[in-house]
Formats: structure tokens, C-alpha cells, sequence
């Protein structure tokens, strides 16, 4: 129609455009779906003997697979060579690449540490940055569903209700602590056996 152009070199642009969508509302229903699954306690915790130590290593690696700033400095503090803990290695370590991956959203430059210690029968992590932190204000609504929709790889909103939905299926607690302009740390504790540890 009249004022209307058609520009061949203009095609690409849009094909891209429409996957980026058609990927952002992939991953919200599955999102959706997941929580749905949790929310009805329809996804089994299977705890079997693990060795945590490695597994930790290897699913902080995967959180921050994708960080690409030389800004930020990553760093693992694993204080055993093995740990056997009864959990369920493949939940557990789903919540430790969600809360990495959205730590290194949030952090420019700086440090994001990841850690833990075995205590009292209790796994406790906790993922530290230095972003910009969390007024009392965005502390309390951190788990509300649908409230963080500012970038496209967690833009559903789900990322951080997911991750306490299983933290709670695998019947533990998760705990935030935040200073604006300092940073956030997200603490996990998981109550599990010590099989045998080195």
C-alpha cells in the first residue's frame, strides 16, 4: 500500500527478530511448566550418594560459562577434595547455574564467589557478588513470580521462583543478604548425610 517499502536487506533483521522472540516464548512456557511441576510437587527429589566437591566445580563452571567480561573475576572456594552427601546432584546443581548465571547478570566488574561448607549435616552455599545490590524493597519481592523481566536469557521472570520452589522441594531453605553499591549474597542450605569426605 501507499507509503509503504520493501526492502529485500531488511529480511534478515526480522528473521532474527522473530526467532529471539519465538526463543523468549519457548523458554517462558517451559518456564511456566516447570513451576507448574514444582508448585504440585510433580518433580522427584532422587537423592543418591554424589560427590559434591566435584560436582560443585563443575556446575559453577557451567553458571558462568557464558561470561565473556573481563571485568569480572570468578572464583571457586571448595575446601574438600571429596565429598559424598546424599542429595540429588542433578536439582542441586540446576540452583547453583541459575544463581550464578543471574549473579553474573547483575555484576559489571568486580568478583562473584562461589562456596560452601558441610555442617551440623546441612550442605551450606552461598553465591557472593559485587553487583549493585538489592534495596529492602527488591529484597522482599526477589521471589515474587513475573517481577524480573529485564533481559533475555532470565527475561521470564521464573528464574529465581524456580529456584526456591526446588531449593523447598529438596527441603531447604534459601536466604538473601544485600548491601546497595556492595552486593548480594544468595545463601542455601540443604540438609543432607555425609557419606565420607577427604
Amino acid at each position: 500500500s501507499e507509503g509503504e517499502h520493501y526492502d529485500p536487506e531488511d529480511e534478515p533483521v526480522f528473521v532474527e527478530e522473530i526467532k529471539r522472540n519465538s526463543n523468549d516464548l519457548l523458554a517462558l512456557v517451559n518456564d511456566v511448566l516447570f513451576l507448574s511441576r514444582v508448585d504440585a510437587r510433580m518433580v522427584e527429589v532422587n537423592r543418591q550418594p554424589a560427590d559434591f566437591a566435584a560436582s560443585f566445580d563443575a556446575h559453577c563452571h557451567m553458571g558462568w560459562s557464558g561470561n565473556t567480561n573481563p571485568e569480572l573475576k570468578t572464583i571457586i572456594e571448595n575446601p574438600y577434595e571429596h565429598l559424598i552427601v546424599d542429595i540429588d546432584e542433578h536439582l542441586l546443581g540446576d540452583v547453583i547455574e541459575k544463581l550464578i548465571q543471574n549473579a553474573v547478570f547483575y555484576t559489571k566488574e568486580g568478583i562473584i564467589r562461589a562456596k560452601y561448607v558441610y555442617r551440623a549435616n546441612n550442605l551450606i552455599i552461598a553465591i557472593e557478588d559485587t553487583g549493585n545490590g538489592l534495596t529492602e524493597g527488591a529484597k522482599q519481592h526477589l521471589f515474587d513470580r513475573f517481577t524480573d523481566k529485564s533481559h533475555a536469557h532470565l527475561g521470564t521472570g521464573l528464574t529465581l521462583p524456580i529456584v526456591k520452589g526446588l531449593v523447598e522441594l529438596m527441603e531447604g531453605t534459601i536466604e538473601v543478604t544485600s548491601e546497595v553499591g556492595i552486593g548480594t549474597t544468595v545463601w542455601v542450605n540443604i540438609p543432607c548425610e555425609v557419606t565420607s569426605n577427604s
